[in-house]
């Protein structure tokens, strides 16, 4: 009895062992292992309390540059068209043509007032590197410069690293204002109307292209865009 009892006295210190090996993975280093995993998992969740922009994809980066309902003025706080983007080129790429050149992102969103009478709609696309988006902006300018029959180009605000502002010679866009900027690879129009007249359209222009030129600016500087224009009467 004296030997079966120290045998199984063996046997059961062996299982222990090996049982203790299994769940070090041999000299702890299975668990060093891990360990590490799981700290750098959490330093990277609480580095800098969220995750940039750099991290998100373009179509992701282009929605976040959009700005949502709840940093519209008051009076623009009905939705004309939802806020959306897609991981690719805009689907009309006329006036200018060249503006799908080199784009993979692109997203929209419109704003309006109860009555229809003001509205703003924006629009952001995505290129793949600034020198893309240069030359896309190239194009815009060509548009608007050689198509007099159709729009005037107008002094507005400077913006980004470069803007444009335009107006339409259609009777029926005579209060509504395009404004175009760039900034590094991005490239952002704001189309706003007013049926006050043109002198309200550029008070509007004024504030609004302001505010998302900010929203551009902060999405290039790796920040989440939150530049509001909740405060803006127009």
């Amino acid at each position: 009895m004296r030997f079966t009892t120290g045998g199984t006295a063996r046997a059961v210190g062996v299982g222990v062992l090996v049982l203790s090996l299994a769940l070090t993975g041999c000299d702890g280093k299975k668990d060093k292992k891990r360990g590490k995993h799981k700290a750098s998992s959490s330093h990277s969740r609480t580095a800098g309390g969220t995750a940039g922009m750099g991290s998100l994809s373009a179509a992701r980066r282009a929605e976040a540059i959009l700005p949502p309902l709840d940093t519209m003025p008051a009076a623009l706080r009905h939705v004309g068209t939802e806020l959306h983007s897609r991981a690719k080129a805009p689907s009309v790429c006329k006036d200018p043509g060249g503006k799908c050149k080199g784009a993979v992102a692109n997203g929209r969103v419109g704003y309006r007032s109860g009555d229809k009478a003001e509205g703003a709609g924006y629009d952001v696309i995505v290129y793949k590197n600034a020198r893309a988006a240069e030359r896309a902006f190239t194009a815009w300018q060509s548009y608007a410069q050689n198509n007099k029959h159709e729009v005037t180009v107008l002094q507005g605000p400077p913006h980004g690293d470069a803007s444009l502002m335009y107006g339409y010679e259609s009777p029926s866009r005579t209060n509504t204002l395009t404004m175009v900027i760039r900034q590094d690879q991005y490239i952002g129009t704001l189309d706003v109307r007013d049926a006050s007249g043109a002198l309200a359209a550029r008070t509007d222009m004024k504030a609004l292209s302001e505010v998302y030129a900010k929203r551009l600016v902060q999405a290039t500087q790796d920040e989440t865009p939150s530049a509001t224009a909740a405060h803006v009467k127009v």
